[in-house]
């Protein structure tokens, strides 16, 4: 039961990254794999999933989700405009290369379909874009796991260390927008 609904929980993530939400699906992806390898990388596979569906609606209604990102903490005019420029210099290989560029999978969506690409295109390379950092979490949390297992069975103390080290990644990652693309980028 708690398998499924974290797989459950992981598309439905997926799916809410895809479209508005701010916080990556590989939270929970990394704390079901530091559990088990299996159910990691069940989840990331179904965080795909939710972001090959949450990418088609936001390609259907491009034009409305680009007007909104910015409300989104982390995306910013300046962030579009880049990934506008990514998008037509490299296409497809910017989408994949996406979560290195700290750009999120919903700006280039709706990139694509402002652009008139396809959607059977996006729908076609979003597995690529999304599952391999979706798969390289899991395996990363699982060795990380595997070798903390002592501290993994105090479920409270490894689950406040686990949020730590998200917190902590994502004020580097709020720091690396500001220095980049300015103060508005977490403004919000």
């Amino acid at each position: 039961m708690i398998r499924a609904l974290t797989v459950l929980a992981a598309a439905l993530w997926g799916y809410a990254e895809a479209t508005t939400f701010f916080i990556v699906p590989d939270v929970l992806i990394g704390w079901a794999a530091v559990r088990s390898l299996r159910l990691g990388i069940a989840s990331a596979f179904a965080a795909t999933a939710g972001a090959v569906a949450g990418g088609a609606v936001v390609h259907r209604n491009a034009r409305r989700f680009r007007a909104a990102s910015t409300d989104i903490p982390g995306v910013s005019e300046g962030m579009i405009a880049d990934a506008s420029a990514r998008f037509e210099r490299d296409r497809w290989a910017a989408v994949v290369r996406a979560p290195v560029d700290g750009i999120p999978y919903k700006v280039y969506a709706a990139e694509a379909g402002i652009r008139g690409r396809p959607l059977r295109e996006l729908a076609l390379l979003t597995p690529f874009a999304r599952a391999w950092r979706f798969l390289a979490i899991a395996v990363a949390a699982a060795a990380v796991g595997a070798v903390l297992q002592p501290v993994r069975r105090r479920i409270g103390l490894s689950l406040l260390v686990y949020l730590g080290v998200w917190a902590a990644t994502y004020v580097s990652y709020f720091r690396t927008l500001d220095r980049r693309y300015g103060r508005v980028a977490s403004e919000r």
